[in-house]
């Protein structure tokens, strides 16, 4: 997967919207009292797996570092509201160090993925298809807070055949798609370079069916 992922970023990006000016109203309504999953990793939860140096829980977050992907099976779900608090603690090499959210997961060959940087204002969407990677969308937006431990709130609206995305409460895009069969979880990953790991945080996530 590392390996895939770096060449996926070494791809020119087609920014295809403009800057995002006006705010418009989060809609992906995040219930944590009627969740399939909540998570304010208090501690780190057995569905994540057991802790090791890349992933634990600290001070009320879930930290990975270096190169991490994990999914989570109890949020497996085929239409959901998906909310999480997402923060690019450290990079020593901020445009190789993005911070991810996985979402649509087959397996490691076949899933979606947004990622973005600490030093842009570019939001990149891409779909993993056999171990091959697509552009979905690239999008330059002022919704998004720049420099590292910025806390960005992420919601996307997962439906059967499209999802949106919602970032500080502003609107970014909405974009087709095509889930797993039976439903899919969702997932979190940071990458960044072996001789200078990155460090990101996640917190506050929540999983609700959509009512």
């Amino acid at each position: 997967m590392k390996s895939r992922l770096h060449a996926a970023y070494a791809v020119g990006v087609a920014v295809i919207l403009g800057l995002l000016l006006a705010a418009s109203p989060a809609v992906a309504e995040c219930d944590p009292d009627n969740a399939l999953f909540e998570d304010d990793f208090e501690f780190l939860d057995g569905s994540w797996g057991a802790p090791n140096d890349s992933i634990y829980a600290e001070e009320g977050v879930l930290v990975i570092k270096s190169f991490m992907g994990q999914v989570n099976f109890q949020t497996k779900n085929e239409a959901a509201n998906v909310c999480v608090d997402l923060t690019i603690v450290d990079a020593p090499v901020q445009d190789q160090s993005p911070i991810g959210l996985v979402w649509w997961w087959e397996n490691w060959d076949n899933y979606y993925y947004l990622f973005y940087w600490a030093d842009s204002p570019i939001v990149e969407i891409r779909r993993v298809v056999k171990g091959q990677f697509q552009n979905v969308v690239s999008v330059e937006t002022l919704a998004l807070k720049q420099g590292l431990g910025q806390t960005n709130h992420i919601e996307l609206q997962l439906r059967p055949k499209d999802a949106t995305l919602f970032i500080n409460g502003t609107q970014v895009t909405r974009f087709k798609g095509k889930p797993p069969k039976g439903g899919s979880p969702v997932g979190v990953y940071g990458t960044s370079p072996e001789d200078q790991p990155g460090t990101w945080a996640f917190d506050n996530l929540v999983v609700s069916p959509v009512e």
